[in-house]
């Protein structure tokens, strides 16, 4: 992973903790938030990490804020898998216990959090980089479950 893909996952990751942590309900307050924790972020930047990491607003004390997905129902994921799957290439292969999922760069953490939230009962949980994500499961079996249910929403075989 090259410099800028690493200080891209650190910010979203600062990201995910900001918006946990902090009342932001607006693009602005979520750079003004990453700045003051050291990253020269744009509005354009902040809007893309957005879409990347399936931030959603929720009520929260009266207002309308920034939260992580997690806070999302699970059945709310499974709908979100389906329309990354059908709005991005990914292909998929098993290797052992892992499913090994590879799509556009920088869009790995968001299908990763999909994963997470699908509420697939085989999953036992993913890791993410920049275009590619590994999915643990408890057996090959299970595996291999996994990676055939991926196909039903468009994911390819990986070459």
């Amino acid at each position: 992973m090259n410099e800028l893909n690493a200080r891209k996952q650190q910010r979203q990751q600062t990201l995910l903790r900001l918006v946990a942590d902090k009342r932001l309900s607006r693009q602005q307050d979520v750079v003004r938030a990453l700045r003051a924790a050291g990253y020269a972020a744009t509005q354009a930047t902040v809007s893309r990490d957005i879409v990347e990491l399936g931030l959603v607003k929720i009520a929260r004390d009266g207002a309308h804020v920034y939260a992580p997905p997690v806070a999302v129902p699970a059945s709310g994921g499974i709908e979100r898998l389906r329309r990354f799957c059908e709005e991005y290439p990914v292909q998929g292969a098993v290797a052992g216990n892992i499913v090994v999922l590879r799509t556009p760069p920088g869009t790995a953490n968001a299908l990763a959090i999909a994963l997470d939230t699908s509420g697939f009962a085989d999953v036992i949980g993913t890791i993410a980089g920049d275009d590619t994500v590994f999915v643990a499961a408890m057996d090959p079996a299970r595996a291999r479950g996994i990676n055939k249910r991926l196909a039903e929403y468009g994911v390819g075989k990986l070459a």
